[in-house]
C-alpha cells in the first residue's frame, strides 16, 4: 500500500470519521474500539463480572429515570438490589416488540419529555442524525425498527448507540485485518432514485471513506451503477443487506465481470441472516472473506461473525439469554433469543425479545476469542414449522435444500410458505438451467424428510418481492399470521 494510501485511512479513520461523528452526538468511538480490542480475549469471568456490574447499573437507572420499569419491577415486587447474578435478571418479564409499541414514551427517560416531544415533530428522517447535537439542548434522535416483524416499532435515541455501533463494526473488521479509515462501499436501505438527491453522500465520501449505493428495488441497471461506482472507487469491504450484495454478485457472474481489481478484501452481511448459499456465492465471484453482523435498530449490534466462522456476542455491551421453555426435541438448550443492552441510554431495552430462537454457549473458538458465542440460529419463531410426527423444520434446512448440487444452479430464489400442518407451497424463481427433472428431485428429497400426509403445491413466478426493508423473507407462515389475529 502507498504511503499517500496509508495517511489517507490514518486520516479518516482517527480523525475526521470519528470528528465529525463527535457533531451528531456520536462520541468516544475510537476509546470504544480500542477497549473492545482488549477485553474480547478477557476470561469469561471477568466478562461476566463486567456484564453483571453493568446490568446493576442499567436496573438502578431504570428504577430511578423510567415511568414503565418503575411500574413493571413493582409489580413484581423487585429492588435494584435484588440483582445480585446474572440469573437474577431473569426475574423481570421479557419485553415484547408489542410493549415498545404501546409504551414507547414510558421508555423513556422521565427527564427528557421535552425532548421527545421535539423528536416527534421533526421533519428528519428515521435515524437521521442532528447536526451539532452536542450544542443542543434536545438531542433525541427518532428512529424506526424495519417492521420486517409486523408493525415498525418507534424508538429514540441520542447517539450513544450509533457511536458504539461504529466501534464494534471496527472491532468485526480488525478480525480480518480491515483498519478504521480503509475504504468501504456500503449498499444500505435506499433506493437509487434517492442517491443523487444526498449530499450527505458525498460527504461520507470524503470524510468517512465511504461510497454509499442503493441496496432496495435493485435492477440490473441498478447494479451496473454498482459496479462502475465500485471499480471506481476500489473498496476493501462491501457492507449490505445480504440480499444486496448476494444480488449484486449474481450480476457480477452473469454478466461474466472480472472484480478481482476492484480489492475486495471482505464482505461483510447486515439486516438479514448470510445463509449458507448466499454465503458461497460471494465468495466464489469476490474471493475474499465473508462475515456478517447480528443486530437489531433498537438494541444494535448484538454478536459478530469472525473468520473461523463463530458467531461472537459482543458481551462487554449486550447480555444475550435463551428463553424459558426452549425449544422441544434435540434442541433442549435452544430457546427466543432475548438480549439486555448493558449501556445507560434515554431508552433502555432490558430483556427485549428478538422472535429469533438460537442458543448461547461458552467460546471454544479457534480465533482464541473468550466472548461468548451464538449456536444453533434456527430462524425467527415463526419460521420454525413442526410437523404432525414432532420433526422440527428450521430455515437452515430449506438452506441445505437447495444448495443440493441439482438445486442451487436451478434456481434463482425460492420462498417457502406454510400454509396448513399438512400443506406447504414453495415459490420458486427459476434459472435458465431449471428443469421438468429439477421439481422430481425436489419432491424426491422433500419426501425423505416429512411425513407421507404432507402436500406441496409449487408455484413458478417471475419475481419474488422483498419486505419494505429490503430484506427477502426465505419462510412465510401464514397459519402464524392466522393465529395472531
Amino acid at each position: 500500500m502507498s504511503l499517500i494510501k496509508k495517511a489517507e485511512e490514518y486520516l479518516v479513520g482517527h480523525i475526521t470519521f470519528p470528528f465529525t461523528n463527535f457533531l451528531f452526538n456520536r462520541r468516544n468511538i475510537l476509546p470504544y474500539f480500542k477497549a473492545l480490542q482488549k477485553t474480547e480475549r478477557c476470561e469469561s469471568e471477568r466478562l461476566r463480572d463486567l456484564q453483571l456490574h453493568k446490568v446493576q447499573n442499567i436496573i438502578a437507572y431504570a428504577y430511578d429515570r423510567i415511568p414503565f420499569y418503575q411500574d413493571r419491577f413493582r409489580a413484581i415486587g423487585l429492588l435494584p438490589g435484588d440483582i445480585k447474578s446474572l440469573d437474577d435478571v431473569k426475574l423481570i418479564p421479557a419485553l415484547s416488540r408489542q410493549d415498545v409499541i404501546d409504551h414507547r414514551q414510558g421508555m423513556m427517560d422521565s427527564r427528557l419529555v421535552d425532548s421527545i416531544v421535539t423528536a416527534d415533530r421533526s421533519k428528519r428522517g428515521p435515524g437521521e442524525p442532528i447536526p451539532f447535537a452536542p450544542f443542543r439542548r434536545h438531542k433525541l434522535v427518532r428512529n424506526t425498527s424495519s417492521g420486517s416483524t409486523g408493525a415498525p416499532t418507534i424508538f429514540y435515541e441520542d447517539g450513544s448507540r450509533t457511536a458504539l455501533n461504529w466501534a464494534l463494526e471496527m472491532r468485526l473488521k480488525s478480525w480480518f485485518n480491515i483498519l478504521p479509515g480503509t475504504r468501504e462501499a456500503r449498499m444500505v436501505r435506499i433506493s437509487s432514485d434517492y442517491m443523487p438527491k444526498s449530499r450527505v453522500n458525498s460527504l461520507r465520501n470524503r470524510l468517512w471513506n465511504q461510497l454509499i449505493l442503493p441496496g432496495l428495488n435493485l435492477t440490473d441497471k441498478d447494479y451496473a451503477h454498482c459496479v462502475q461506482k465500485i471499480d471506481a472507487f476500489r473498496p476493501k469491504d462491501l457492507w449490505g443487506t445480504t440480499s444486496a450484495t448476494a444480488g449484486l454478485a449474481d450480476y457480477v457472474r452473469r454478466h461474466n465481470i472480472d472484480p478481482s481489481s476492484w480489492g475486495i478484501k471482505l464482505i461483510t452481511g447486515w439486516s438479514a441472516p448470510v445463509y449458507e448459499h448466499e454465503k458461497r456465492i460471494l465468495e466464489d465471484v469476490f474471493s475474499c472473506s465473508v462475515t456478517s453482523i447480528y443486530s437489531a435498530r433498537e438494541v444494535g449490534h448484538i454478536a459478530g461473525r469472525c473468520p473461523h466462522g463463530s458467531f461472537h456476542v459482543n458481551q462487554e455491551h449486550s447480555l444475550v439469554e435463551c428463553a424459558d421453555p426452549p425449544v422441544s426435541g434435540k434442541e433442549q438448550e435452544t430457546g427466543e433469543i432475548l438480549v439486555t443492552s448493558l449501556d445507560i441510554s434515554p431508552m433502555p431495552f432490558i430483556r427485549y425479545r428478538m422472535g429469533d430462537i438460537g442458543r448461547v454457549a461458552e467460546s471454544s473458538c479457534a480465533c482464541g476469542r473468550r466472548l461468548q458465542v451464538l449456536e444453533n440460529i434456527l430462524g425467527r419463531t415463526g419460521e420454525v414449522f413442526y410437523t404432525r410426527d414432532g420433526r422440527m423444520i428450521s430455515t437452515s434446512f430449506w438452506c441445505r435444500t437447495f444448495m443440493n448440487v441439482n438445486l442451487s444452479d436451478a434456481v434463482k430464489r425460492f420462498q417457502v410458505i406454510y400454509v396448513r400442518e399438512d400443506f406447504i407451497r414453495i415459490k420458486i424463481l427459476k434459472n435458465s438451467t431449471y428443469k421438468e427433472s429439477t421439481e422430481s428431485i425436489l419432491r424426491e428429497h422433500l419426501k425423505k424428510n416429512f411425513p407421507r400426509d404432507m402436500t406441496f403445491e409449487f408455484s413458478y413466478v417471475p419475481e419474488i418481492l422483498p419486505q419494505i426493508s429490503g430484506k427477502y423473507q426465505m419462510v412465510v407462515n401464514e397459519m402464524d399470521s392466522r393465529n395472531v389475529n
